[in-house]
């Protein structure tokens, strides 16, 4: 049985104001210049500050103390404890980023944000975005359509990559294992798109596809906390989202296309199933 709207409202209710403060802690760093950054996994790539931890630290508190059988799927796991999970079941599981754009966040680059998204029977069924850099609020519940600052928000028209802004995060080509694949899509998509455009923001570019500001975004090798609220902001704005070739989106592999209109996002899929079956660029 799927979540009842009662009970989307209530748990709306709760981490609403858990989404304001976190987004508050996050300003408080973002204008502290002097920020002390640390490396995840030895890559020179893959940053993170103490504010990460502070915001997901604060929210998983916060959620169970209320909540105490609810799990997390959370990109610091601060809490290693049985409410960690890195598999999505029937039971209320929150998927918490809690700074996307860590280097972003770093140089006071405005596109950052605290991401939270709510899945029950394994469904995306609530999602609030916080990008106070930006003063914006993100919010979405499952069947009642998507708000920024509590105005309705809905995706662009765009059927024509010719006419489109498209996002793309370059940022991939850190990964030798995966730059090849990412080069040659680049290349396609961004030979034939209007813009393309790299905000080193999978959250914020996800919300501005929401929006309208963006007419389509294409992303793969990212992880459910990237795409979670922002996925259910997309399709209750109006858009579509689905795997990379086509089909189902699956949150726990979240390679996706997202745009406005269905034509839009074809267009896109022809062109990186044509970049996939050409040889390799360049050496590894």
């Amino acid at each position: 049985m799927a979540a009842s709207m009662s009970q989307v409202e209530e748990l709306y209710d709760f981490i609403h104001p858990l989404a304001v403060r976190a987004g508050e802690i996050l300003l408080e760093g973002y204008q502290n210049a002097g920020k002390a950054v640390a490396l995840k996994d030895g890559e020179f790539y893959n940053v993170v500050t103490a504010y990460d931890n502070q915001i997901e630290e604060f929210l998983m508190e916060k959620i169970l103390a209320r909540y105490p059988d609810h799990k997390f799927i959370g990109e610091e796991d601060t809490h290693k404890n049985n409410n960690v999970t890195k598999e999505l079941t029937d039971a209320p599981t929150w998927i918490i980023d809690p700074i996307d754009g860590t280097s972003n966040f770093i140089k006071q680059i405005p596109h950052v944000s605290v991401s939270i998204g709510l899945s029950i029977k394994k469904q995306i069924v609530l999602g609030v975005v916080n990008n106070p850099a930006q003063n914006k609020l993100y919010t979405a519940k499952l069947g009642q359509g998507a708000f920024c600052n509590g105005k309705p928000i809905h995706v662009s028209s765009c059927e024509h990559l010719n006419d489109a802004n498209v996002a793309y995060e370059v940022c991939l080509l850190h990964a030798p294992k995966i730059r090849n694949k990412h080069i040659k899509r680049i290349y396609h998509v961004g030979s034939n798109a209007r813009r393309l455009l790299a905000y080193s923001a999978v959250v914020d570019s996800l919300c501005m596809v929401a929006a309208g500001n963006l007419d389509a975004f294409h992303i793969e090798d990212m992880y459910p906390w990237d795409c979670a609220a922002g996925y259910l902001l997309i399709r209750e704005a109006g858009g579509v989202v689905t795997h990379p070739y086509g089909g189902l989106f699956d949150i726990m592999k979240p390679d996706l296309i997202c745009a406005g209109t269905e034509t839009l996002r074809a267009e896109i899929e022809h062109l990186i199933r044509k970049a996939d079956q050409e040889k390799h660029v360049g050496a590894e």
